[in-house]
């Protein structure tokens, strides 16, 4: 494990204070096993080896993204709690949702956008400026592993398969098979 920057090691002990809000609505939430699957992926992308509360302490002070990320996952009230210890950005275009599996990745929460009605596997990977949404008929559902690159649009009644990987700029309007790469502002699909 690689070492920390004094810098870094004042700032986790002078945020300690206002990250223990964080760490009993973790403690208390209904849906720790999900957030638990979720910091499992995190650990995957950023590596480590400390136990949830702490990486939750050292995240939630050094990493917005996580930080955004918890926060959605405890929904609407904790939400309005916590913003009160450490600065959370969740855009008014994330609607909260509860049927989003585990292993959630955000990472980057600036301009993502998912409607509080889509449907969402385990391990889903998003990046900055996607957008999940409405469109004819209503709303996606995406299976799991799926990664949507930054700036892709899934909109509409559409299915996204298993093990999809869509392309940054895509957008998906019709349904993608499983085991496919989604590519192109008009999106094209390619069988792995």
């Amino acid at each position: 494990m690689r070492k920390l920057s004094l810098l870094i090691r004042i700032k986790l002990i002078l945020y300690a204070p206002l990250v223990f809000p964080y760490l009993l609505f973790y403690l208390f939430s209904k849906k720790r096993g999900v957030i638990d699957e979720d910091i499992q992926a995190w650990r995957k992308l950023r590596g480590g080896s400390l136990n949830n509360l702490c990486f939750i302490y050292k995240f939630n002070i050094l990493n917005k993204s996580f930080r955004t990320q918890f926060c959605y996952r405890l929904g609407y009230k904790a939400y309005t709690i916590l913003k009160l210890f450490l600065r959370v950005d969740i855009p008014d275009f994330l609607e909260f949702n509860d049927n989003i599996g585990g292993g959630l990745l955000f990472v980057h929460t600036y301009g993502l956008g998912i409607s509080g009605q889509a449907i969402i596997g385990k391990n889903c990977r998003m990046h900055q400026m996607s957008t999940i949404g409405f469109g004819k008929g209503g709303v996606p559902t995406i299976g799991d592993n799926v990664f949507i690159g930054m700036g892709a649009y899934i909109l509409g009644k559409v299915r996204v398969g298993n093990n999809v990987r869509i392309g940054a700029g895509a957008i998906v309007v019709e349904d993608v098979p499983d085991n496919c790469t989604v590519v192109g502002p008009k999106a094209t699909i390619r069988q792995r």
